[in-house]
């Protein structure tokens, strides 16, 4: 029978005595005027717990009940206060029992300068005291810090020492003159309070007690004296572990999960955000999310909100190279660059999603300011690195906990492991975690769940001149929601989200997704894995080469075009409304847009891009900002076109007008540079990659769109079990695509009849990363598909790659590198006479003829494939 856990005698002895109208155990009123803030229920109930145990007349007899007295344990949630029931427990135990030793141990330093600001600093804003001092009974009492017990003591004085268990157990082992020793810790009587004490239980979980081990350091103290006591504060106790069970079933005084916590309202929501692969996205978005955060609270009158984004790797170099990362970003923001993003991902996020509210909101904002104030707010000095060697610095540790202070810059922490425990930080609203490295194991989920059920903490700000310290707007419809919101982007793993579930469950932490997703999977055919082609057979993709100064030496270079066409949108306009079940379309016009070089001038002068000792290091080869301005090579024979309504003219264009135009130009030439500069040059040389080792199963993460929702990119799944030449079990892709693959079913039986392998295999960027590089150029390319042919003699790799009618001119470059790659001069490493490849036009609905017919002369020999040619679009 499992022995009955003292917790859970508790609650029986509770009901029966703890809330009768003669119950003395209350909080003392000398408690209460010494802690500067009241004490939550919560935490009311854990000290009553407490005092109940040291009552002999009515505990007497709890030795015989098998529960413990000398060692307790606190299993309190992340986030509720376990420091201030600690403090108040202090308080008591002088008070009533004459206790003035007092031992803080803790496995890291981290949280032992944390414990100071709580305990000893009465200047900080995170001082757990009465800042005016403390008093009982009309004295004034004294928290000292001692690094060892004076033998002679002041009666008002408590005296504290702070210690990591590491330092303690060496100091204990190898005592030195003046110092700390087991001889002189058994003078006196010592309370031990230990913090995240599921660090002292490595003898527990081996299952046998080590000489030298910190568990055993521990017990060392704590039997040393009768009156001794130990008690333990963690979230995080494995009581499934058969051993840990053992060891705490009768010295667990109090459970208050996470569950509860989030329930009563002392913490934030939390939602995940399951996000794509793409760590720049994901960056992204958090600043997004986070600056909306702080717009939100300046609309609603909260005169100071500073939200922070804490971005979470697996290693301590991919953190460092992740924050070089999104310094560029920060860096090389434009209005161009930063509107084309949120419009293409509003397309891929569904319509009740905070992302869709986020960039719908800024859309209809002045780009231009959002971006200045970004840029200030994370400038690099507003970025704190957690996994530098000096972050246990006086200042780096105080900045690191004092993130709510006014004066306080920082808006981003990088960080790997350091402040999974012991960091009280209560404006962290984005947790990221970085893709690259990322661990899929419950080990590594345990970890995230308990840095996000810390970082859940609820942010006391203030509104309508009250504070409040549990959330308000649960029931409401409410912007204000969003600041009672913490976000962890997750990674869009199959098996990494099915572990974090777990960590999170065990936790009791209450989280929900920001928006429901559908997961769909695909994996390679058994039957294609069975074939000669998926063994030894290989794709083919072009090398490159690094770059030189002399790739620098002009704007195409950077494929900057010298003809640029640009939608003017600064134009009012009445447009007739017809029919209010259709989208009103806006006839436009296009015209050349003439200014002189005065334009130009002003707008790069006001760029600080265009400083020319920046540009010189993007363009080595230019000699002056004049060369700049007159050079072919630059913007000299640049034009630009301007797209207006109908019935506006470019002559009706102000100044301030034009200026902005030219700034745009500017913005989008300093994107494509930026985006380009230091990237290798593709070349005409093509290398084998065995498709075994290339290939993968794979999924991906959709949002589920409302009924009715306009989506321009719906992504769907398609089983292709019977088709033995498409690889994988399910086609996952969008529409367009998948008419092409329709399309090419109806050619299958044809081509099995000329080819002996016929096989269509889908290149998805989160799976093969096939990626092609542009001839002569900077730009990687990814073809959707690649058809792979073979005969007796020669095997053919043919890229195909569907591309809506609206993305036809801007990847046009695209389409010349399918056609340069028929050309006589590509390089085939060691397999020139027989390997053929080819590039076919674009797959879509105006050019599905074309397609066919190119597809035909150049693996049909000319003649006609007959298949269906028909809209299969809806």
């Amino acid at each position: 029978m499992a022995k009955e856990r003292l917790y859970n005698w508790l609650d029986s002895q509770m009901s029966n005595m703890f809330y009768t109208s003669n119950n003395p155990h209350e909080v003392p009123d000398y408690v209460k005027a010494n802690l500067k803030d009241e004490l939550r229920h919560y935490q009311e109930e854990a000290f009553r717990r407490f005092q109940f145990m040291q009552d002999d007349s009515l505990t007497s007899g709890i030795s015989d009940a098998g529960f413990q007295r000398k060692q307790l344990l606190f299993n309190m949630a992340t986030g509720s206060g376990k420091t201030m029931v600690m403090s108040s427990l202090m308080l008591y135990l002088f008070k009533e029992f004459n206790y003035q030793n007092f031992i803080f141990l803790v496995n890291t330093d981290a949280i032992i300068q944390k414990t100071q600001e709580n305990m000893l600093n009465r200047q900080s804003n995170k001082y757990l005291f009465n800042p005016a001092g403390i008093f009982i009974d009309g004295e004034q009492i004294v928290i000292q810090a001692v690094e060892n017990f004076p033998a002679v003591k002041d009666k008002n004085t408590i005296y504290l020492k702070l210690t990591t268990i590491q330092k303690i157990h060496g100091e204990l082992s190898n005592p030195k003159e003046n110092g700390i020793s087991l001889d002189s810790l058994e003078e006196e009587d010592i309370v031990i309070l230990g913090d995240e004490a599921h660090h002292f239980n490595a003898s527990t979980k081996k299952e046998k007690e080590k000489e030298q081990s910190w568990e055993n350091t521990i017990n060392k103290m704590l039997y040393l004296r009768t009156k001794n006591k130990l008690l333990e504060f963690s979230a995080t106790i494995n009581m499934d572990d058969k051993n840990i069970s053992q060891k705490y079933s009768d010295k667990i005084i109090y459970k208050y999960d996470l569950g509860e916590f989030m329930t009563d309202g002392y913490s934030k929501n939390v939602l995940r955000l399951q996000s794509s692969d793409n760590d720049d996205e994901k960056m992204k978005d958090a600043l997004l999310l986070s600056q909306y955060r702080k717009l939100i609270a300046r609309e609603n009158g909260i005169s100071y909100f500073k939200p922070i984004v804490m971005f979470k790797s697996s290693k301590i170099k991919i953190s460092e190279q992740k924050q070089q990362d999104f310094n560029a970003i920060i860096e090389g923001l434009s209005v161009e660059s930063l509107s084309k993003y949120m419009n293409q991902r509003k397309t891929t996020v569904s319509s009740n999603s905070t992302l869709e509210k986020v960039f719908s909101f800024f859309l209809e904002e002045d780009l231009d300011s959002v971006i200045r104030e970004i840029q200030e707010d994370f400038e690099p000095r507003n970025i704190l690195n957690a996994n530098e060697k000096n972050m246990l610095s006086v200042d780096n540790a105080v900045l690191l906990n004092t993130l709510e202070n006014i004066n306080n810059p920082i808006r981003v922490i990088f960080a790997v492991a350091k402040l999974n425990e012991g960091w009280d930080v209560l404006n962290l609203y984005d947790i990221v975690r970085i893709s690259e490295g990322a661990g899929i194991t419950r080990t590594a989920t345990d970890s995230e769940a308990q840095l996000v059920g810390r970082g859940a903490r609820y942010f006391p700000y203030e509104y309508k001149r009250e504070r409040s310290y549990t959330r308000r707007f649960d029931n409401t419809n409410n912007d204000l929601r969003i600041l009672e919101t913490l976000h962890y982007h997750t990674i869009n793993e199959k098996g990494y989200i099915a572990n974090l579930e777990k960590s999170m469950n065990a936790v009791n932490l209450i989280t929900a997704s920001d928006e429901t997703v559908t997961i769909h999977e695909t994996k390679i055919k058994n039957s294609f894995k069975q074939t000669e082609t998926y063994k030894r057979g290989v794709l083919f993709v072009n090398e490159s080469r690094e770059t030189t100064p002399e790739d620098y030496s002009s704007l195409e270079k950077f494929t900057i075009p010298k003809e640029w066409v640009v939608q003017f949108i600064g134009s009012t306009i009445e447009v007739k409304f017809q029919d209010e079940n259709k989208q009103v379309q806006i006839e436009r016009h296009e015209q050349p847009l003439n200014v002189d070089k005065r334009y130009f001038q002003k707008a790069i002068q006001r760029n600080p891009f265009y400083r020319f000792s920046n540009l010189k290091q993007f363009l080595p080869m230019l000699s002056s900002k004049t060369e700049l301005m007159t050079s072919e090579k630059y913007f000299k024979g640049v034009s630009i076109t301007v797209s207006l309504p109908m019935g506006q003219d470019v002559s009706d264009l102000s100044s301030s007008d034009k200026l902005e135009i030219i700034d745009k130009f500017l913005a989008f030439c300093e994107d494509k540079i930026r985006r380009n500069y230091k990237k290798s040059i593709g070349l005409k040389k093509f290398r084998p990659v065995t498709i075994k080792e290339t290939l993968k199963d794979y999924e991906v993460v959709v949002p589920k769109f409302e009924s009715g929702q306009h989506v321009t990119q719906r992504i769907e799944s398609h089983p292709m079990k019977g088709k033995d030449w498409f690889v994988y079990t399910d086609a996952i892709m969008n529409r367009l695509e998948y008419a092409m693959v329709e399309l090419m079913s109806n050619f299958i039986n044809e081509l099995q009849v000329k080819y002996k392998d016929v096989y269509l295999i889908r290149n998805d960027e989160k799976a093969t990363r096939f990626k092609l590089t542009e001839f002569g150029g900077p730009r990687g390319f990814m073809p959707d598909f690649v058809l792979y042919l073979a005969d007796e003699e020669f095997v053919y790799q043919v890229f195909i790659e569907p591309k809506g009618e609206d993305r036809e001119k801007e990847d046009a470059w695209k389409q010349e590198m399918l056609e340069a790659i028929n050309g006589t001069d590509i390089e085939i490493i060691g397999e020139n006479d027989h390997v053929k490849l080819m590039g076919v036009k674009f797959y879509n609905r105006t050019n599905r003829s074309k397609f066919v017919e190119d597809l035909s002369e150049k693996i049909n020999d000319g003649k006609p494939l007959d298949g269906k040619i028909e809209l299969l679009i809806n």
